[in-house]
């Protein structure tokens, strides 16, 4: 069964989102399966060991075109890490953590294969008081925006 995860990564607030590891899994029960808008995706990884000896046809690929084959996932989550850890050094970012969600990697395999130790920001626990703040303290001029003829006013 073909899988894919998306290697993505925030540099400060900026989503790079170019990186996709996609590869063949061979058994299924290695996995925690579920299931979004028709699609299957990894959001655990029960066997680890099973899982990496389960995985093959193994490729890198930069917005869409292939630039890397690799024998074992290992190699290549550390791979695609670290060249999407690159290029948002490359942007200057001084914070760089790694997205979580669906199509992304499960954050144990985030936290074992990330570059550098990655932190993750906790949810909130009242949502509605963390959204106020957000509005309260978002600049006015990000908040209005201009539409050109071709871009559609949402």
């Amino acid at each position: 069964m073909e899988f894919f995860f998306f290697l993505d990564i925030y540099a400060d607030r900026q989503l790079i989102d170019y990186y996709i590891l996609s590869f063949k899994l061979g058994n299924i029960k290695s996995v925690e399966l579920k299931q979004w808008s028709g699609k299957n995706y990894i959001v655990g990884i029960r066997d680890w060991d099973r899982f990496r000896k389960t995985t093959y046809d193994i490729v890198l690929y930069e917005l869409g075109d292939e630039i890397e084959r690799f024998k074992d996932i290992e190699t290549a989550f550390r791979e695609g890490y670290k060249i999407a850890y690159r290029e948002a050094a490359r942007r200057g970012a001084k914070r760089i953590l790694p997205a979580i969600g669906y199509g992304n990697p499960p954050v144990e395999v985030v936290k074992r294969f990330f570059p550098v130790e990655p932190e993750f920001e906790r949810f909130p626990e009242d949502i509605d008081k963390f959204l106020e703040e957000v509005v309260k303290n978002t600049p006015k001029e990000l908040t209005r925006r201009g539409f050109g003829d071709d871009e559609p006013a949402f």
